[in-house]
């Protein structure tokens, strides 16, 4: 019998990602030093896929951040993405599967992981992995933004201490349209944007522009293409006369303030959250990700998704296949 489109990339998507060697994943998350500059540089580079990432690459950045943050060398670790794009979060056609999804059509398939097989999952790679090594990092973070900022990379640039983005750029977390308001760091959300503006992209599921950003205090600096890399330099540079212990001393404190704002218990939710929002139950004439993308195949079920709505709440061109 002939394979659908879904299936065959289906297959495609298990032998591109279910066993990754570890050099693919370390060419997909490059990392530098520049001892002079005091500076580490961590750049996405999987830009065929608008750097898209495995879950294995993500983990590499929290990894990478760790090793930064005890070289003695280093004073700012600056996040940046090769390509057409800053990063559009973790491989959509990896999603459901690590926590227990599988494929095919048969009722056992189609039966939903139980809470156990979801709860370390969500925990140790969604919220241990990535975003929190960036988020309690004792050394400055930045992040250079251009074009699309969606899902792990939004919350990359959120957990981050500065975000300096081009006019184009755009931020949001697709999972909002798979699952709903709400399935990933809430307190993040809040602390970044405020709750107004947090409720108008959650519920309207669009993304937010670098204009908006700046205005809640979200991004530092927006500026052109040309200029963003003197820009990132400066700050780069303006950081780095610090001393090192000042500058650790200062960041451990502002952490200590957060942890008074009720930083640990609001992650929590993200947690807790993702662990009900991939448990949800659709109702008929309702989009379901996991459905369509079955059905479908990635590429269109994005795409038919994208022209429901206006332009306005898009996430990117329809061609673009975000």
């Amino acid at each position: 019998m002939k394979k659908t489109e879904a299936e065959l990339l289906s297959e495609q998507w298990d032998a591109e990602h279910m066993e990754l060697d570890p050099e693919v994943i370390e060419q997909m998350v490059l990392y530098e030093v520049d001892p002079d500059r005091h500076l580490a540089t961590i750049t996405f580079n999987n830009p065929d896929r608008m750097n898209a990432l495995p879950l294995a690459a993500l983990e590499r950045v929290g990894d990478l951040t760790r090793e930064a943050e005890v070289d003695d060398r280093v004073k700012v670790i600056l996040y940046k993405g090769n390509g057409p794009c800053f990063g559009t979060g973790a491989d959509a056609r990896e999603l459901g599967h690590y926590i227990g999804y599988k494929k095919g059509d048969s009722k056992e398939t189609r039966k939903r992981p139980p809470q156990h097989s979801r709860m370390l999952p969500d925990r140790n790679l969604l919220m241990r992995s990535f975003q929190r090594p960036i988020d309690e990092c004792l050394k400055a973070t930045i992040c250079q933004v251009h074009s699309y900022c969606y899902g792990g990379h939004l919350q990359i640039a959120m957990a981050a201490d500065i975000v300096i983005a081009t006019p184009d750029a755009k931020f949001t977390h697709p999972a909002i349209r798979y699952l709903g308001a709400g399935p990933q760091d809430l307190w993040n959300w809040i602390e970044n944007l405020g709750m107004k503006k947090m409720k108008d992209v959650m519920l309207s599921m669009r993304p937010l522009t670098a204009e908006e950003g700046e205005r809640c205090g979200f991004i530092a600096k927006v500026v052109d293409y040309d200029e963003i890399d003197q820009w990132v330099d400066d700050y780069i540079q303006a950081i780095s006369c610090m001393p090192l212990d000042s500058l650790m001393m200062g960041k451990a404190m502002m952490q200590w303030i957060l942890e008074a704002r009720g930083r640990t218990i609001g992650s929590l939710t993200g947690w807790i959250g993702h662990g009900w929002t991939t448990n949800v139950v659709f109702e008929e004439g309702e989009w379901n990700f996991l459905k369509e993308r079955r059905d479908k195949g990635l590429a269109r079920a994005l795409r038919e998704r994208e022209e429901m709505v206006a332009p306005y709440f898009r996430l990117g061109s329809v061609d673009d296949g975000v």
